[in-house]
C-alpha cells in the first residue's frame, strides 16, 4: 500500500511541476502582449511615468482612432500576400515534393541538397541582390514582385517539409490508382492530397505568418505607405526624433489580432499535422 501511495504521491508531484513549467512559459510569452495592450490604451503622456502601472489609470482609445486608416489599409496588404504567397507555395512545391518522393531520378540527391543549402542562406545576405534584380524587372515596389520573392525564399523549406508528409504515404497507393486507370496528376490530386491535408495545413501556417512578419525584404521592396505590409507599417510609426510608443503598441496588437484568430481557427489542423508528421517521421 505504501509503494502505491508513494508512486501517487510521486506522480502528483511529477504532474505539478509540469504545470508549474507550462505556466511560467505560457506568462513569458503573454506578458509582452498585455503589456502592449496596457500601452495601447493609455493617454501618449502616460506611456513613460513613473511608477510604471500594468493597468493604467486612464484607458483611451485614441491610438486605436488615429491608426484606424492606415492600419487597416496595411492590414489588406498583408492578408493579400500572405494569402497569395501560400497559394504560389503549394502550387509549386506540392508538385516537386511529390517528384521528389516518387521518382528516382538522376541528380535528385545533388538537387535536394541544393535546396537544403538555398534555405541555409540568410534572406539577408541577398538584400542587396534582390533589389537590383527587382528593380531591373520593373517589380520594385509591387506586392507581385514581393509575392514572388516570398515564394521564392520559401520554396526550399516548404518542400523538404511536403515531401516529408508525401514519404509517409504507401507508394502501394498510387499502385492501386494506377491500375483503376487514374494518371499522376489525378493520383496526386484525388488519392495522395486527401491524406495530405495536415501536413499542407502547417506549410500554409508557417507561409503565412512568415509573409506576415517578415520585414527586411518588405520594407526594401515597398516604398510606397500605401503598399506597405503591417510590419512595414509598424515601423512607419518611428520618427526620427520622437517617437509615438501608443500608437506603435496599437498598430502592434491590430497586426497580432489575425495571427491569433487564425491559429485558434486552424489549431487543430496544425497540432494534428506536427503530431502525424512527428509519429509517423
Amino acid at each position: 500500500m505504501s509503494t502505491g501511495h508513494g508512486s501517487r504521491f510521486d506522480l502528483n508531484r511529477y504532474d505539478l511541476a509540469t504545470y508549474l513549467v507550462y505556466l511560467l512559459a505560457v506568462a513569458f510569452f503573454i506578458f509582452p502582449i498585455f503589456w502592449v495592450l496596457s500601452m495601447s490604451l493609455r493617454p501618449e503622456g502616460d506611456v513613460l511615468t513613473y511608477p510604471v502601472q500594468f493597468i493604467p489609470d486612464e484607458i483611451t482609445l485614441a491610438a486605436y482612432e488615429q491608426v484606424y486608416g492606415p492600419a487597416t489599409t496595411w492590414l489588406w496588404n498583408s492578408t493579400k500576400i500572405a494569402v497569395l504567397e501560400a497559394i504560389g507555395i503549394l502550387l509549386v512545391c506540392v508538385p516537386a515534393a511529390y517528384a521528389f518522393s516518387r521518382f528516382e531520378f538522376r541528380g535528385r540527391r545533388h538537387v535536394l541538397f541544393g535546396i537544403l543549402l538555398f534555405q541555409m542562406i540568410s534572406p539577408v545576405v541577398i538584400v542587396i541582390p534582390m533589389y537590383s534584380v527587382m528593380n531591373t524587372l520593373g517589380l520594385f515596389d509591387t506586392h507581385f514582385g514581393l509575392i514572388l520573392l516570398y515564394i521564392g525564399l520559401q520554396v526550399p523549406f516548404s518542400t523538404w517539409l511536403l515531401k516529408s508528409y508525401f514519404d509517409t504515404i504507401p507508394d502501394q497507393l498510387d499502385d492501386a490508382a494506377a491500375i483503376d486507370g487514374c494518371s499522376r496528376l489525378q493520383t496526386l490530386w484525388h488519392v495522395i492530397l486527401p491524406s495530405m491535408l495536415p501536413g499542407i495545413a502547417v506549410v500554409i501556417i508557417f507561409n503565412f505568418v512568415f509573409s506576415w512578419s517578415e520585414f527586411v525584404m518588405a520594407f526594401t521592396v515597398l516604398q510606397s505607405s500605401d503598399l506597405f505590409t503591417i510590419s512595414v507599417g509598424v515601423f512607419a510609426f518611428q520618427g526620427q526624433y520622437s517617437t509615438s510608443w501608443t500608437l506603435i503598441a496599437a498598430v502592434s496588437i491590430l497586426a497580432i489580432l489575425p495571427l491569433i484568430v487564425m491559429f485558434v481557427a486552424l489549431q487543430r489542423y496544425f497540432i494534428r499535422g506536427l503530431t502525424e508528421g512527428a509519429v509517423k517521421g
